[in-house]
């Protein structure tokens, strides 16, 4: 077998195994107990582990080196950029009127922080069982075949929105209507794809992702849990990546990092 026909068949692989742990972890959720929510969230590791040790995809391309020194500016970036787009989504919603702070910032800030501290770390080792499999599986075993980045992004988003979709049945994670909820969550994780692809690409390294997507998911839970917030119109502007906000916001950052950075046609690598 050839190195390329080995990769592909390790993909196909891969993909196969995240989707079936996705399907089998919450079909526990909901008919067993939460252990099933682990089982989804490892499985992109899990299968990682799998390929990188027995398949023959070794760690190389994997990402694993810190690279601070020549990475930096992505670091940052991964920090700062999801505090700044929700705060303009926040900032936007209470401008038409369809969000609104609830109660006083001096109570409502310190249990925000407080939040932050506590689900930080959790929330980062969940980032980075996905980041390790989409970003550090997937991403450069589908490099290695020579596939440019937006088609790239495009085959990692639409697995990553596709492995979500079943503990988003389970668990009733939203009370829109799945008929407009489940397009809006494609395009957003897609748009997304985008993002956390081009800062995988342009570091060199697999941290960046592993903390923005650990900073993302903290940022939003405190603020869902503090009940800091209320959303009249969670369509239009919300937290989550699938509102329309949202989705023309991760649009525009996403469009700046594949076009404008990289100075060069869309479809080119």
């Amino acid at each position: 077998m050839d190195q390329n026909d080995k990769i592909k068949r390790n993909l196909i692989i891969y993909i196969i195994g995240v989707l079936s742990l996705s399907v089998i972890g919450s079909f526990i959720t909901v008919y067993i107990n939460e252990i099933g929510g682990l089982i989804f969230i490892m499985g992109p590791i899990f299968m990682t582990l799998l390929l990188r040790f027995i398949g023959g995809d070794r760690w190389k391309d994997a990402g694993l080196g810190l690279k601070l020194k020549q990475s930096w500016r992505w670091y940052l970036l991964s920090i700062f950029l999801f505090p700044i787009v929700i705060g303009i989504i926040i900032g936007l919603g209470m401008i038409i009127g369809v969000t609104k702070i609830n109660g006083d910032l001096a109570t409502i800030f310190p249990l925000f922080i407080a939040g932050l501290a506590v689900q930080f770390l959790p929330y980062t080792v969940f980032a980075l069982f996905e980041e390790w499999g989409w970003r550090g599986y997937m991403e450069p075993r589908l490099a290695a075949l020579g596939i440019p980045d937006f088609k790239r992004h495009m085959i990692v988003g639409f697995i990553w929105s596709l492995w979500h979709i079943p503990l988003i049945l389970s668990t009733n994670d939203t009370d829109i209507h799945y008929f407009i909820f489940f397009p809006l969550f494609i395009i957003s994780v897609l748009l997304l794809a985008i993002v956390y692809g081009q800062i995988r690409k342009h570091s060199k390294t697999v941290w960046p992702c592993v903390i923005f997507h650990g900073i993302s998911n903290t940022f939003a839970y405190a603020l869902i849990d503090t009940n800091a917030l209320t959303f009249n119109n969670k369509v239009l502007a919300y937290i989550s990546p699938e509102s329309l906000f949202s989705i023309v916001l991760w649009g525009i950052v996403s469009w700046l990092l594949i076009v404008k950075f990289n100075k060069v046609n869309l479809f080119k690598s």
